[in-house]
């Protein structure tokens, strides 16, 4: 749903007034990016950051705006090769669905953006790429992404809590502070075209910055329904061999490769909460405790020793969990800890799980299980396919 708010016309006109003296220096029509000899203007860049404002999109405008145009540049070229266009009514048609997605009907919606700077073009503009993108990755990986009857089965089986699967994962975390991110995204583009186990273990063991690093990576088994909601969905649409989409969670960039599976048809029941302590102070207090602390109980202590220790206890559902807290709990037995930290004098946290607490899920159709799997699978190779249609462009700043 779009929010819109009363701000919007303040965001509208100091975009205009900062984008208006750039262009008028540089030319509205000028183009300012090239991607394989196609032209990307100042015009259609100040569209696009408007728009985006418009939808509310997360962080920096600019760079989203830039990058979501190259990438539109790639999918229609993509479209292209695979003989795909729409037709004046099919592409009317989405326009329709994107306007009553947003609560909206079109003529609304289309008055809206006018009265926001933004034309109706970069509006239908937008909406063809997403389409003609969604059947080229079908066309694609179609096939790829359909779950075979007994994935379907151990996936309902995790949901239901009607059977015990566990999973064998091997995780890379990257740092990804703001002077890191694009790296690190660059990164993780990479490792997330490796489908060799080894291969993957060996650039934990030179990139990762979670302890597991040590040991390459590599995770105990989990039970598939003891991950986090979301992350679970994405593992049980892996073979082995896989690696999940990179997941963005604050400061990190977190990759999984799937590398076994086991059914061991006991019922284990959904986790309905976790207790866990979040302790942060400077990284040799916190290797410290990793060596005097076997339990919770035992951080009470810890911070009446130093006054510079912040101890968090938190019992929270898995779905209310913060994301990057919750990918470092999944690798914790009870009472075990997780350390994150750039360097031993610096300030790091430590996370400790102290329990999970456990009851039976909810019925799930079968034909739900199916789709969030073809859907997890369709995502994770169309990331990977548009990280090479990246690599493979020639990108060009003017």
């Amino acid at each position: 749903m779009l929010k819109i708010f009363v701000s919007w016309s303040l965001v509208v006109f100091t975009l205009f007034s900062v984008l208006s003296n750039k262009l008028a220096a540089e030319g509205i029509f000028d183009t300012i990016i090239s991607v394989d000899g196609a032209a990307i203007t100042n015009y259609e860049l100040e569209q696009r950051i408007l728009f985006f404002s418009f939808l509310n999109e997360p962080g920096d405008t600019l760079i989203s705006s830039r990058q979501s145009l190259i990438d539109d540049r790639l999918k229609m070229a993509a479209g292209s090769k695979d003989g795909f266009a729409l037709t004046p009514t099919e592409l009317e048609n989405a326009m329709l669905d994107f306007a009553k997605n947003s609560n909206q009907s079109l003529g609304g919606l289309l008055n809206l953006l006018k009265e926001g700077g933004v034309d109706a073009e970069t509006f239908r503009d937008y909406v063809e790429v997403g389409v003609v993108w969604r059947e080229v990755v079908r066309k694609r990986f179609g096939s790829q992404s359909q779950p075979t009857e007994s994935e379907i089965d151990r996936a309902l089986a995790a949901e239901r809590a009607e059977g015990d699967i566990s999973v064998l994962l091997t995780e890379i975390v990257l740092p990804a502070g703001p002077s890191q991110l694009e790296e690190s995204r660059k990164i993780a583009r990479e490792l997330a075209k490796i489908t060799s186990i080894g291969s993957f273990s060996e650039k934990a063991k030179k990139l990762s910055v979670s302890s597991s690093r040590d040991n390459g990576g590599k995770i105990p088994w989990r039970n598939l329904k003891d991950l986090p909601n979301g992350l679970r969905q994405i593992i049980a649409s892996l073979r082995p061999g896989q690696v999940a989409k990179p997941l963005e969670v604050q400061n990190a960039i977190v990759l999984f490769q799937l590398r076994d599976v086991e059914e061991l048809g006991l019922k284990a029941p959904e986790i309905i909460s976790m207790k866990f302590a979040k302790i942060t102070g400077i990284n040799s207090v916190l290797d410290l405790a990793t060596k005097t602390v076997n339990s919770c109980n035992d951080l009470y202590g810890l911070v009446k020793l130093d006054k510079d220790v912040v101890l968090e206890m938190l019992t929270q559902h898995p779905d209310e969990i913060e994301q990057a807290t919750a990918l470092r709990l999944n690798r914790l037995d009870r009472h075990e800890m997780s350390i994150f930290s750039d360097s031993p004098d610096s300030i790091g946290n430590m996370i400790m799980l102290c329990e999970r607490n456990y009851t039976t899920s909810a019925d799930i159709s079968r034909s739900e299980v199916a789709k969030n799997i073809r859907a997890a699978r369709l995502t994770n190779l169309a990331e990977g396919y548009l990280a090479e249609l990246r690599t493979n462009a020639t990108v060009i700043f003017k």
